[in-house]
């Protein structure tokens, strides 16, 4: 099989990964092109294509009559799943996921941390020129002690809550399917499935969203979800925008009923000028990052090594690393 694999990647690998892929997978044809959409390719090379790495959009079928299997450079897949050429379920879908862990876990305590010691109000204050000695305004909430509530427990959720235990927080996490009985779960973790999703809101100091965006998902934290959240709980989201209704939960912080929130994806992006987000940041109640909790200057060896490892499971007909369950919408 592996004398005649073409690869066509949208990603952009220097030499090492690539010597990596030629020798994980020995005779593979490795065309790159850089951020470029399926119709900048040359047709005679993407009608050659068995694997393609995609940077953004996949080719037509059309376009690529021999590709078996597309390996996004990203953890989201909730777009692309819906692309034509995965209609006759012919063609694999793996994502990144995993290869943000690290720093979307470091990104996330950081948030924790900034909002559970009032940063935003004090370096709000401080850049004003304005010196308080108000102690109580800046009283911070411990993380030890505090329950971190994660809605999402892949490769991110489990970093996040590796880090949050070293600080002594005590953890619930919802996934599809809890742990079934006898089978080795993640130690101190006390997992829930969607239905208790309220419980879980309820007792969190901090709400962390880390699941993909589904047709499931889409604005799971609604309304009627946010109000089972503590006045005193902050709300983090590093996973999709439109996982939140970001209208209601600008409307619950700006009315009370949630202290604030750190948001790194939005269900519009860029965010847009008229959003209440911006006022709610500069009153210091929200933080706001432009998408770039997933940046790491380890991301294409991390990117680099999963595809690897994926080359080699797909030559020798292995399920692929996060391999995309069509049934499931992810």
């Amino acid at each position: 099989m592996t004398r005649s694999l073409t690869i066509v990647s949208t990603g952009t690998f220097g030499a090492d990964s690539i010597a990596l892929f030629e020798r994980v997978a020995p005779g593979i044809r490795f065309h790159q092109f850089p951020k470029a959409a399926p119709n900048e390719i040359p047709a005679d090379i993407l009608a050659e294509a068995d694997v393609y790495y995609a940077y953004g959009e996949p080719p037509s079928r059309e376009a690529a009559p021999k590709l078996r299997w597309v390996q996004t450079h990203w953890a989201g897949v909730d777009t692309m799943i819906r692309a034509p050429i995965f209609a006759s379920g012919e063609v694999i879908l793996s994502s990144g996921a995993g290869i943000h862990a690290v720093n979307i876990g470091e990104y996330t305590l950081m948030m924790m941390l900034a909002l559970a010691h009032r940063l935003p109000l004090a370096f709000k204050m401080m850049q004003s020129g304005v010196w308080s000695d108000d102690r109580a305004a800046f009283m911070p909430m411990e993380l030890r002690g505090a329950t971190l509530g994660l809605i999402g427990y892949g490769q991110i959720g489990r970093e996040i809550g590796r880090l949050a235990q070293a600080f002594g927080m005590r953890i619930i996490a919802l996934r599809r399917r809890a742990p079934s009985e006898g089978e080795p779960g993640d130690v101190g973790i006390t997992f829930v499935r969607r239905e208790q999703l309220p419980a879980l809101l309820a007792q969190s100091d901090f709400v962390v969203v880390a699941t993909p965006l589904t047709s499931e998902t889409r604005h799971m934290l609604d309304a009627d979800a946010l109000r089972h959240m503590k006045p005193s709980a902050y709300l983090i989201n590093i996973g999709r925008g439109a996982v939140v209704d970001e209208a209601a939960l600008a409307a619950a912080i700006a009315a009370g009923r949630i202290a604030g929130a750190a948001l790194d994806v939005f269900e519009q992006e860029p965010l847009p000028a008229d959003s209440p987000l911006w006022r709610l940041a500069a009153d210091g109640r929200v933080i706001l990052t432009p998408h770039i909790a997933g940046q790491t200057p380890h991301y294409e060896a991390r990117a680099a090594a999963l595809f690897a490892e994926n080359l080699v499971r797909f030559t020798r007909g292995q399920p692929l690393i996060n391999q995309v369950d069509f049934q499931r919408g992810y």
